[in-house]
């Protein structure tokens, strides 16, 4: 070419291709060389040529990513990329989901985050249990169920944790190795479900309620026949169950129609947990790697003994020999010197997560004794649990907590009615600040510590 050509060639924009056929099917030499193979039996001319060995690749390998993956019957034929939590559930939601010949085989272990070697030993472990559904199991049935499984791993599992920082390994455990259980353990699986539809009812999301109380009777059921079978490979998924329980009851108070003094049947609920965990053994449940979900701040009774209330350390006082409380004197101060780390907490720090704890986990700690007084109705009992629901109160922002205490306190006082109200007129209708500032501003307690009845 000459000097002008090239200053022509140099001007132009582009340089035209001359059209040819791509080839498809080429030896590994061409390819490597990357020069048109004329694809050439049992040797191209290239490599006739250029006198070398000619090597074409060999069929595609039946298991490899090119076969569809409409239908997979293994775990190995999941794809080896890696996904996030989020990309993976939203592909099952938006209909890419797959559906699988065996209920087990559920997870993939290639779409688990890298961990590196920095990562804590008790962090690797939970994140290795993060195996993302990439096809609809067997258990659920269709895309309802999938983003209902998508919407509990995004925002419900954060429903028991009241950790602020950085590392929220109770939000980690609910997101993973809860999950990880649920595949293997259907009631289980319907309590996520239940759990997750009730987080959508409660902020205003359509839900079929038939559908969604469904899965709650399907979950309580599984659970009451895993219990009676009480077989301990089921153990840690009874005793995850046995928490979720607690706020999958819940609703019972804010159904219209919802049982009078539920919060008797919901103490019950709470003192279950600890129930399973006996059967369940104390070593077996450490080693499950669940015992974050179950933390409850310590407590000194003797100190907390300081804050009880005068009105209610009156009301225990004066018991008259002749009354059948008397001989449950004792029972009633243990169960107050519990109230009372309530309110020192309230005083000392202020409502905090660490507040909000104590609050929800408060019948855990009271004595068996006074839930049996609790379920016979006896009205002193009845009027320290209302005094507690006046606590329950300053934890609305718990989605699953909101309204337990103010139906509480309705319940409670339409069931004892004027000959008890001396010691229940000041228990409803106040705000979370005008509760904190009477407690602090009027010690020793008095019967207006929580504002007038409404």
């Amino acid at each position: 070419m000459s000097p002008s050509d090239a200053t022509v060639a140099s001007d132009r924009p582009y340089h035209a291709k001359r059209p040819h056929k791509k080839s498809r099917a080429g030896c590994k030499n061409c390819k490597a060389r990357k020069v048109k193979c004329d694809e050439a039996r049992p040797i191209c001319r290239s490599c006739n040529l250029r006198k070398n060995e000619c090597v074409y690749p060999g069929p595609a390998n039946p298991t490899d990513s090119s076969k569809p993956r409409s239908a997979p019957d293994r775990v190995d034929n999941a794809p080896t990329r890696s996904e996030s939590p989020t990309s993976a559930f939203e592909e099952c939601c938006n209909g890419h989901s797959y559906v699988s010949a065996h209920s087990n085989a559920l997870l993939c272990a290639s779409t688990a985050p890298h961990v590196t070697d920095a990562c804590p030993l008790e962090l690797k472990n939970d994140l290795q249990l993060l195996r993302e559904p990439l096809f609809r199991p067997a258990i659920a049935r269709d895309d309802f169920e999938m983003r209902l499984l998508w919407f509990y791993t995004t925002a419900t599992c954060s429903s028991f944790s009241f950790e602020y920082a950085a590392e929220r390994p109770v939000e980690t455990i609910m997101r993973t190795r809860i999950v990880y259980h649920a595949f293997q353990t259907p009631f289980l699986m319907q309590s996520l479900l239940a759990l997750a539809a009730l987080h959508l009812q409660n902020l205003n999301q359509e839900i079929d309620p038939k559908r969604a109380l469904a899965y709650r009777a399907t979950s309580f059921e599984g659970y009451r026949k895993a219990v009676e079978e009480a077989d301990p490979e089921t153990f840690p998924a009874m005793i995850i169950n046995s928490l979720l329980l607690t706020a999958l009851s819940s609703q019972a108070f804010r159904d219209a129609d919802g049982k009078d003094l539920y919060i008797v049947d919901w103490m019950i609920v709470w003192r279950g947990i600890g129930l399973i965990i006996q059967t369940m053994g104390f070593e077996r449940f450490l080693s499950s790697g669940l015992k974050s979900l179950f933390y409850r701040p310590p407590m000194d009774l003797d100190d907390t003994a300081k804050h009880i209330p005068n009105i209610l350390l009156y009301m225990i006082t004066s018991i008259p020999e002749s009354d059948p409380d008397f001989q449950e004197t004792q029972t009633y101060y243990d169960t107050l010197k519990y109230l009372g780390a309530l309110y020192q907490s309230l005083h000392d720090g202020g409502f905090g997560p660490l507040m909000a704890l104590r609050i929800i986990t408060w019948f855990t700690f009271i004595p068996h004794g006074f839930v049996e007084l609790g379920r016979q109705r006896r009205p002193r009992a009845l009027v320290i649990i209302a005094y507690y629901a006046a606590f329950v109160k300053l934890a609305n922002s718990v989605w699953w907590i909101r309204g337990i205490g103010q139906r509480t306190l309705r319940d409670i006082c339409r069931h004892l009615g004027p000959e008890w109200s001396c010691f229940l007129n000041s228990l409803n209708g106040s705000p979370r600040t005008s509760l904190r500032r009477k407690i602090l501003w009027l010690p020793p307690y008095t019967d207006t510590l929580l504002g007038p009845v409404s």
